[in-house]
């Protein structure tokens, strides 16, 4: 089932479609394998399409903001037989490394897995807690994109040490990510496709767009007085 195109149609078209979705999954009589769902459902669509998709392989959620991590998390438990998952866009509410975590371990055959956010190029400092629970909890994993990350050397190393069955490694727009040395020897020994940070983004199938971590501020009132503290070299601008 792939419910892309629906996301734009009016609130009440929408909860239609909600229903024309849990038909068509009473209709599969438990065989739906592959669902994708984009800016669409929430929580209780997703309960229960896990309560009558035991043979689920392949889940993709895209821009999903009504979903929970604990939807997600109840879901896991019940499609054991998950494969590929994508969780894309989406800032889930609760503990996310919990749903990292309990989504491993729950799944042991998953074998792709898709964590894509948007890019960040500011200050700031890197972020490893999502690789680490990815290393420490998806040890069957062929395929891994983390599009957007902000994990640093540590957290490559730690994949690459926890996921030995690792094959493609997608870390375009992961600026904390510095790979050299030691580090990028390992990851052409290990894999058969790296796409690094600043590698093109033209095959991606989503904004690109990235946040530089700064602020812009545009004034139009002439009016506008700003004491900024400097001293008077530095001029009027």
């Amino acid at each position: 089932m792939d419910m892309r195109s629906w996301w734009g149609l009016p609130e009440a078209d929408m909860y239609n479609m909600q229903k024309v979705v849990r038909e068509a999954v009473d209709r599969s009589c438990g065989q739906l394998v592959e669902f994708f769902m984009e800016r669409f459902g929430c929580n209780e669509l997703l309960a229960y399409i896990a309560d009558k998709s035991g043979s689920l392989r392949c889940l993709r959620l895209v821009n999903c903001y009504q979903v929970r991590g604990d939807a997600l998390i109840n879901m896991a438990k019940k499609a054991v037989l998950l494969e590929e998952l994508e969780i894309c866009y989406r800032t889930f509410s609760g503990d996310k490394l919990d749903m990292l975590k309990t989504v491993g371990k729950a799944c042991p055959q998953l074998k792709s897995f898709r964590l894509n956010c948007r890019g960040y190029m500011g200050p700031g400092r890197a972020c490893d807690g999502e690789a680490l629970a990815i290393a420490q909890n998806m040890p069957q994993l062929r395929r891994l994109h983390l599009f957007g990350n902000k994990l640093s050397n540590v957290g490559v190393k730690a994949i690459l040490d926890g996921c030995l069955h690792l094959e493609y490694l997608d870390l375009r727009q992961c600026f904390k990510v510095k790979l050299e040395g030691d580090l990028l020897k390992s990851c052409g020994d290990r894999l058969i496709e790296l796409r690094h940070p600043h590698d093109s983004t033209d095959d991606y199938e989503f904004d690109d767009t990235f946040d530089d971590g700064y602020d812009y501020l545009s004034y139009t009132d002439t009016n506008l007085d700003l004491d900024l503290g400097y001293d008077d070299e530095y001029g009027s601008d």
